[in-house]
């Protein structure tokens, strides 16, 4: 230890420790950690208490690595147990995190944050109905708790029970009345239910995620020429390269013949790739069979989509879910996404320049029945969105059960050179920028049309 520090007992060492780590003083807390261990390289609080910096500071597997070793030690350490769960989550690890999180309230059952986290794991997880049980008994425990009535409110959106959601989110800013998630949350439920006014006063109150971006779209819905104009005029002087700007950019220069320069792509539509994948893989056994054992055998819960017509959608990050057994198909879709990348590396489009140096992919299946379509919508959080038609039936009409990609979602006012109908066959992989807006044309057959969604989302 520092001299001045070595007649510290070991406790006296981890209690400042501990209040380096509480101040938000990381390096001073991980420094005192690590000199403990070397002569104490048992001490179950330095090593979870390192584990948890590491945490902090985004190295989760160093984090796991860490924390184990305290549990090695000390069993029984509630605490480390859920910072174990924190660190799997923020791994992928939602199983694993789940076990660590029910450790934690064997030991602790009375640990109201613990419940909250097992909840967030479990909407994960693909069990709302489960995460609602745990939310409501860290509220049992800890009345007061915003953040467990904001995850609750989460969980109830997931069920759609909007009245009950909204009723949640109100309760945790009653309670936090600066609680910036929050009110983003509240905000995301008026504009889903296009209330733009309403969602457009909660944007306001909160910097939180995009809280500004779905602010300008709202003046976009609500046509607030002037205030939607000087909000994006701000985002360019900022140098916010967003798809969200980047579509309410090519919108505005549609709808009020006003363009603006526009840093995410001012194109879109030039950035549209279809490719046949039949030509390059064993698509029926990797695509297609995979594809219906998780819909037939129902390995994922099925999600409401309101934009869609006679079909579902499969819930949480297929990816995540089933991460195994969908390997092949995540290294086929990120060897795509860099011939993608290599047939525009040319452009001078911020969707292409500014391309996230990291990234991980959001997926999702979608099964239709006859008469199936999907309303035009974007990706907000993605970069590129894609799709990957895993079963297309025959088509009864030219464009049935096409993909259309397009600028504009008022579909009267669209001009053939505003949008693209892509004919897809079984085997075509379709990307394409996520400020565009797609939909797809509704079809007629007795089979059903099988589709997995994906977005590049920059980490």
């Amino acid at each position: 230890m520092p001299e001045q520090q070595q007649t510290l007992t070991i406790q006296q060492a981890i209690n400042l420790a501990v209040q380096h780590h509480k101040a938000g003083r990381l390096p001073q807390a991980e420094s005192i950690c690590k000199q403990i261990l070397q002569s104490h390289p048992d001490q179950p609080v330095a090593l979870h208490l390192l584990g948890v910096i590491a945490h902090q500071v985004g190295k989760n597997d160093d984090a796991v690595g860490m924390i184990t070793k305290a549990l090695a030690i000390e069993p029984d350490y509630a605490e480390a147990h859920n910072n174990l769960g924190n660190a799997l989550l923020k791994l992928g690890k939602l199983e694993e995190a789940k076990i660590s999180y029910r450790k934690a309230l064997d030991i602790k059952p009375d640990y109201a944050e613990v419940h909250t986290n097992l909840g967030n794991t479990l909407k994960d997880l693909g069990k709302p109905e489960e995460a609602i049980a745990s939310y409501n008994k860290a509220i049992e425990l800890k009345p007061d708790f915003a953040e467990a009535h904001n995850n609750l409110g989460n969980a109830l959106k997931e069920l759609g029970k909007l009245e009950e959601t909204a009723a949640s989110y109100r309760q945790a800013i009653a309670l936090k009345p600066d609680f910036a998630e929050a009110h983003y949350n509240l905000g995301i439920l008026y504009h889903l239910s296009k209330k733009y006014e309403t969602a457009a006063e909660q944007f306001e109150l909160t910097s939180f995620k995009n809280s500004k971006y779905y602010l300008l779209r709202c003046f976009y819905y609500l046509d607030k020429k002037s205030r939607f104009f000087d909000l994006l005029d701000y985002f360019i002087s900022e140098g916010k390269v967003d798809p969200m700007i980047g579509s309410l950019g090519c919108r505005s220069a549609l709808r009020y013949g006003m363009e603006r320069q526009n840093l995410f792509c001012k194109d879109p539509l030039k950035y549209v790739l279809k490719t046949n994948l039949n030509n390059q893989y064993d698509f029926e056994e990797i695509f297609v069979k995979t594809a219906k054992t998780i819909l037939n055998e129902n390995r994922l819960p099925k999600k409401r989509q309101g934009l869609l017509t006679n079909g579902y959608q499969t819930y949480g990050n297929l990816f995540d879910l089933e991460h195994d057994f969908t390997k092949e198909i995540q290294k086929i879709i990120r060897s795509e996404i860099e011939k993608y990348q290599v047939i525009f590396r040319d452009s001078e489009e911020g969707l292409i320049k500014s391309w996230p140096t990291e990234y991980s992919l959001n997926g999702w299946l979608l099964s239709m029945k006859s008469g199936g379509e999907l309303q035009p919508h974007m990706h907000e959080k993605g970069w590129i969105s894609g799709s990957i038609y895993v079963n297309v039936p025959s088509k009864s009409k030219a464009e049935s059960g096409n993909l259309v990609v397009c600028i504009e979602e008022d579909l009267m006012s669209v001009t053939e050179n505003e949008k693209e109908s892509i004919d897809v066959i079984t085997g075509s992989l379709c990307l394409f920028p996520a400020s565009l807006l797609h939909y797809t044309i509704p079809f007629e057959s007795e089979e059903e049309r099988i589709v997995l969604a994906f977005d590049v989302v920059p980490k």
